[in-house]
């Protein structure tokens, strides 16, 4: 089939059963997941938080002259969230919508012929289609046009060349960082903060913090604009739907194994950490959203890697440790190493049809998980 005669459009009710059948042969089984139970689990996200208000789309690569096809091309899912902005001049965030892809798949059959690079690049249209109109490969844009789009490659920087048009940049790559800490090698020295009341937190604890913690990422964004104003910030909220997202991830595979909590907090303060056990390969808690002071972090730190010793899980990892903690990761035994799977990447549209920032002007902000 000629890349010419495809176009991108939203899957019908009879091609999403057949996405999610693909998925759950290509990303469940690879992952060492049974058919079912993956379908079990879409089941569970298709009624979620993540897919109220049609936020959760499906979307194909299909013949134009074909579009219910169910041999299609190309498949990935779209979530659409709340994304807060920072741009240069600016006193305050602004609000508006941004999209996470995720489960992008060409079918073996149809690999290596530029159906991937096509359909990534005809997505640019249907997420911002009043910066990329293009009505006749992108006929059905989506409910919430997208101020950035993100996603975490296993490619490398292959969607850097899924560009929307001549001259124009795909998904750039941010550098991003992974902090492990395993069970055994962590040393948590003595601090003033020993002294600070840590309480674990219940799954539904772990939600209503993440909630109160939403209003202090405008002040977030502001602090790294201090340090650089030159850029544009952007940080998704609410939090706690990806939170639930990866909560459920959890959950599921964990069966019938009790979670201990899902996170700590310090009473009194804002400080805090949710995590949830994830298997990166063997089992540990990864934390989801961290907020902490040089002298809460080890208290934090500690109660995470306590849970992770009782449950017999390897240890605790962190995506981006922010950099005033960094030596404080470091001295508790923390390894950082730059992240070589699940990249960080975004292309950034801006509100307006004539957005002139490109995506090495922009920060994604509170990468965390």
């Amino acid at each position: 089939m000629s890349l010419e005669h495809l176009i991108v459009r939203p899957a019908t009710e009879a091609q999403a059963r057949e996405v999610i059948l693909r998925n759950a042969a290509h990303w469940g089984v690879g992952a060492g997941v049974p058919i079912e139970s993956y379908l079990k689990l879409c089941a569970i996200f298709l009624q979620g938080p993540a897919a109220r208000e049609g936020r959760l789309k499906i979307w194909i690569l299909v013949p134009e002259d074909d579009p219910e096809t169910p041999n299609f091309y190309a498949s990935c899912l779209t979530f659409a969230r709340g994304v807060l902005t920072l741009q240069p001049g600016q006193a305050s965030p602004s609000s508006s919508f941004g999209h996470a892809i995720t489960s992008v798949l060409v079918p073996p059959q149809h690999r290596g012929k530029g159906y991937a690079k096509r359909f990534m690049s005809l997505m640019h249209s249907a997420l911002a289609p009043h910066r990329y109109p293009n009505l006749l490969k992108a006929p059905t844009a989506t409910d919430h046009p997208s101020t950035v789009s993100v996603l975490y490659s296993d490619v490398n920087n292959f969607y850097a060349r899924c560009t929307p048009s001549e001259g124009e940049s795909g998904w750039s790559l941010q550098k991003s960082f992974t902090t492990t800490w395993s069970v055994a090698g962590a040393s948590i020295p003595p601090t003033s903060g020993d002294l600070l009341p840590a309480v674990y937190l219940s799954e539904s604890d772990a939600t209503a913090t993440l909630d109160s913690d939403d209003s202090n990422i405008p002040g977030d964004l502001l602090e790294l604009q201090k340090n650089d104003p030159t850029k544009t910030y952007f940080a998704f909220a609410p939090t706690s739907p990806l939170n639930d997202y990866s909560a459920t991830i959890s959950k599921f595979f964990l069966g019938e194994l009790a979670v201990p909590s899902w996170g700590v907090k310090i009473s009194g303060r804002n400080d805090f950490m949710t995590w949830v056990p994830f298997s990166v390969p063997r089992l540990q808690l990864v934390v989801t959203r961290l907020r902490a002071t040089v002298d809460s972090f080890p208290v934090l730190l500690s109660a995470a890697l306590r849970v992770a010793q009782e449950a017999n899980y390897g240890g605790v990892e962190i995506f981006n440790v922010p950099e005033h903690l960094r030596e404080v990761a470091r001295v508790t035994g923390g390894e950082t190493t730059e992240r070589e799977t699940c990249l960080s990447a975004f292309k950034w549209y801006g509100q307006q049809p004539n957005s002139k920032t490109v995506s090495a002007d922009v920060f994604w902000a509170l990468d965390e998980r």
